[in-house]
């Protein structure tokens, strides 16, 4: 199952909030955080790591507002904002600007617009942030973050899966201690990735069989074929139709001979 994007909700008004919560979860995000203010915007910044925030520039009398809080936001990790306001004045949306939001919603806005505007602004940043898959003899540089580039060895991918504009990575544990060596990190969890699916299976060698249009496999850690699954590096991945024929096909499988 792919993850769903995880969203960031900074709104002061619970009752906002809460119906923002139920009409993205419906639509197939994750609300990773609800905050009210700056500082628990932050908070939950540097705790959950979210794929985009959402966050009202009225944060409540006597309080640090939507601007300021999304500037220190994006100074954390760069990731795409939209704005949610019931303000009109031009200062504030020139003030806004400086911030490259990548959308800036009037309130009251209805839900389908909210989630429209949410998928573009995904995309569109997610893809103007990518950089070039950087590929060597056994492992590639992949983008993470604008000019960053992360070391993967080949040999430390399971498997990958498709996820829209992101790649998830199935990992060793051997290769996230050694990417993450500070960080408790466990190998069932994936690494998502800015990369796309297809432009990454062009930079990978061989031993990598795709097995449906979101599922590639490292053959070299394929321990098992079921029917409907199979097992690769411990971990157990559901077989799409035709995935048993396409690994079979793949494969040098010992045929057993018939009795005569």
């Amino acid at each position: 199952m792919n993850s769903p994007l995880r969203i960031l909700i900074v709104e002061d008004e619970p009752l906002t909030a809460l119906t923002i919560e139920e009409n993205l979860t419906e639509a197939g995000y994750e609300i990773c955080g609800k905050a009210t203010d700056h500082d628990s915007a932050i908070r939950l910044m540097v705790k959950e790591s979210p794929d985009l925030a959402l966050i009202d520039i009225s944060l409540g009398e006597n309080q640090t507002d939507g601007i300021v809080t999304a500037h220190e936001l994006v100074r954390i990790k760069p990731i795409p904002i939209i704005y949610l306001t019931g303000r009109t004045e031009p200062e504030t949306f020139k003030r806004a600007k400086r911030t490259k939001p990548l959308a800036y919603l009037h309130k009251p806005f209805r839900p389908a617009e909210l989630a429209m505007q949410i998928e573009l602004a995904l995309h569109n940043f997610y893809q103007e942030n990518i950089s070039e898959v950087v590929a060597m003899s056994d492992h590639l540089y992949v983008p993470d973050g604008p000019n960053r580039l992360l070391r993967i060895n080949h040999e430390g991918i399971h498997y990958l899966n498709a996820n829209g504009p992101y790649t998830e990575f199935y990992l060793s544990q051997k290769e996230l201690l050694r990417l993450y060596p500070d960080k408790n990190l466990q190998s069932k969890k994936p690494l998502l990735m800015s990369v796309g699916f297809g432009h990454l299976l062009n930079n990978l060698p061989e031993n990598f069989c795709k097995i449906s249009r979101s599922i590639a496999v490292n053959l070299d850690y394929l321990d098992r074929i079921e029917n409907n699954h199979i097992i690769v590096g411990g971990r157990e991945v559901a077989l799409p139709d035709g995935g048993h024929k396409l690994l079979v096909e793949r494969l040098n499988v010992i045929r057993s001979r018939k009795k005569k």
